[in-house]
């Protein structure tokens, strides 16, 4: 005898909409996420469009789980609450916390309690030699969108820019991509961390300018009362025990250091450099008779003198604390070699000048800057031979 056909249940088709309807529809799901909930569920006017509505809400954000909740409690259809339920278990798969979210059979409503707020979230884009990068702040306070602190910040210079506002949680992605695109990756760290580096810009602000950055001054009330500043470099406090290196670096690991694509444009500004390369130069058409010995011991002179004047003893502190820095950037990209010679050059920042040989590092660095304009003024000059065009700014008179 034949096996008996066992009834399928079929699958529930979406309901067709009327193209108004569908234009409500696309309209509510692109606003829903700057909108508060109880609104959105006033625009649904049944429960076939509150099917519909649930079925296509995206599931990227948790700010869907508080409007399913709104929607659970305004329909009591039961395809809407079947809706409900299948989009909370893909959201739950996909990681996110929706909470406890049931309900009670008969006329018990339904329960909600949602997950815990979002933290605060703080990322830093990487710092270049004027000590320079981003920083952006995520403060999950408002009932809908996010407070953004998101700027360009100096530790030399101060606040260059600064914004505080709120966005919604689409505009705030957009922005934090379009700001890795422009300068450099974003990389999350601590609010306790991020806080530190914008006060320091802060305090370095207000003793270099006469106004105050406004939104830095809407945002930084809330730092100080809610997080604890860094009483030191963060690096220190992610190394093992132990492994802070020694305070020595030689010529061959400064170079390999500096060879990486995040350092090779620490080269100093052209102008601070010109006269000590301009006198460099000016030995092969001194009138004085030089003879290659007497040149080397001239131009070494002006190099140590140049070394004093471009890097007093606050340069070379901040020198350090920028390669501190680095050295932390290194380690959250999990680049153990770099962090560790970023962090020994750092140290070396601080070792005394003698009498017979200035400090390794910053020795590297003054050499490395005035080679690189020199081969760039050289390079210039040729080619203005050849061409017989008009100089480049590079040129030195």
């Amino acid at each position: 005898m034949p096996p008996k056909n066992k009834s399928k249940k079929k699958k529930s088709s979406p309901p067709s909409l009327s193209a108004q309807e569908e234009t409500l529809v696309t309209s509510l799901l692109q606003d829903f996420e700057d909108s508060d909930p109880a609104q959105v569920v006033e625009k649904l006017p049944d429960s076939r469009l509150a099917r519909v509505f649930v079925e296509r809400l995206p599931l990227n954000d948790e700010s869907t789980i508080h409007l399913l909740a709104a929607i659970h409690e305004a329909f009591q259809d039961k395809q809407v609450r079947k809706a409900i339920k299948r989009v909370l278990f893909r959201l739950d798969k996909k990681g996110f916390a929706v909470g406890d979210f049931r309900e009670e059979k008969d006329s018990t409503p339904a329960v909600f309690v949602p997950a815990e707020k979002e933290k605060p979230v703080a990322h830093l884009g990487t710092i270049d030699s004027n000590g320079y990068r981003a920083v952006l702040i995520e403060l999950h306070r408002a009932t809908k969108g996010v407070d953004l602190g998101v700027g360009l910040i100096s530790d030399e210079h101060g606040i260059q820019q600064f914004l505080f506002a709120n966005f919604s949680k689409k505009r705030t992605r957009q922005m934090k991509e379009d700001l890795s695109l422009d300068v450099g990756p974003l990389l999350e760290t601590s609010l306790a961390h991020a806080a530190t580096v914008l006060e320091k810009a802060y305090v370095r602000h207000t003793e270099i300018h006469s106004n105050a950055p406004s939104e830095y001054l809407e945002l930084r009330p809330w730092l100080l009362e809610n997080v604890s500043l860094l009483d030191r470099p963060v690096i220190y406090d992610s190394l093992p025990e132990g492994s802070v290196p020694e305070r020595t670096v030689n010529g061959s690991q400064l170079e390999k250091l500096f060879q990486h694509s995040l350092l090779e444009f620490w080269i100093d500004d052209l102008e601070s450099l010109k006269p000590f390369m301009e006198d460099i130069l000016k030995l092969d058409d001194s009138p004085l008779l030089l003879n290659d010995a007497q040149k080397a011991d001239r131009a070494g002179e002006i190099k140590k003198k140049g070394i004093e004047k471009l890097f007093p003893a606050s340069r070379r502190a901040l020198l350090k604390h920028r390669l501190e820095e680095m050295a932390y950037r290194f380690f959250q990209l999990e680049d153990e070699e770099s962090s560790h010679l970023a962090l020994a050059a750092a140290l070396t920042a601080e070792q005394e000048d003698t009498a017979l040989k200035p400090n390794p590092l910053i020795e590297f660095l003054f050499d490395r800057s005035l080679n690189f304009y020199m081969k760039a003024a050289k390079k210039d000059a040729e080619e203005a031979d050849t061409k017989d065009d008009a100089s480049s700014g590079i040129i030195l008179p």
